[in-house]
């Protein structure tokens, strides 16, 4: 299919799909996260692709939701809209059959971070830059960092990365566990390309199975339903407009 706002490549077994808006820090607007789900539906049956890759151009992973798409939102049924697709668009991701693999190549903040928490396995260069920064542009995670991110690094610092919005390193994540490894910024497609050769050498029914039962033992949709209510509460805020039009253009 053709898309305009990701690119995607087919490497042996291995689907690579790759956000592919450089000049806005791959920033998600909602018809790239349309785009990703087409291609991922149109692949979930293919026994031949065993494994997905996401990676981004450019400098940057995913700077997260496009904040002009946001402030374009008027009415609280359009915000619903939105945060329900992303919801469910991102719990699809999580839940998907075949393992999927991060390959971070720059920055991931905001709703980048949130799709790499869906990932089975993630890689990321050595200058990749990480953070949970919804609060520096008026706005708290809503697209299930707030569940998901205490999971895999503890409440205490998922606490301070969601209350400050400070960025952590490519290290630091790894040694809170929300990376798998660490390489070069020139190997990382490669070592995610070699994980995905491995996966593909295994059973993928029990690697499905597998999954299925350990994604539930994390399971708590009461908690994600909560976040996307709060997230809508907070976008139609005038106040949660201003910071974000302040953030846009710079200014206090």
């Amino acid at each position: 299919m053709e898309t305009k706002y990701i690119i995607t490549e087919i490497k042996g077994n291995t689907l690579i799909i790759k956000l592919n808006r450089p000049e806005v820090l791959n920033a998600m607007n909602l018809e790239m996260r349309k785009e990703i789900l087409s291609v991922l539906k149109e692949y979930e049956n293919n026994n031949d692709i065993k494994c997905v890759i996401f990676t981004g151009t450019g400098k940057a992973f995913s700077a997260g939701a496009d904040l002009n798409y946001l402030l374009s939102l008027n009415s609280e049924s359009e915000i619903k809209e939105y945060v329900d697709f992303v919801h469910s668009l991102l719990n699809y991701i999580r839940n998907y059959p075949k393992p999927t693999v991060g390959a971070v190549n720059g920055t991931a903040v905001g709703g980048g971070l949130e799709l790499l928490l869906t990932l089975d396995i993630v890689i990321a260069s050595k200058n990749a830059k990480f953070g949970q920064t919804e609060i520096n542009v008026g706005l708290i995670p809503g697209g299930g960092g707030t569940q998901r991110l205490p999971r895999l690094v503890g409440i205490r610092k998922a606490k301070e990365l969601i209350f400050l919005g400070e960025l952590i390193s490519a290290d630091e994540a790894l040694r809170l566990n929300l990376i798998n490894k660490v390489v070069e910024d020139d190997k990382v497609l490669d070592e995610a390309l070699n994980i995905c050769n491995k996966l593909s050498t295994k059973d993928l029914e029990l690697i499905k199975r597998a999954k299925e039962l350990i994604n539930l033992s994390f399971e708590n949709t009461e908690g994600l339903q909560r976040e996307a209510k709060c997230y809508i509460e907070v976008l139609k805020r005038e106040e949660s407009k201003e910071t974000i039009r302040a953030f846009l253009y710079k200014r206090k």
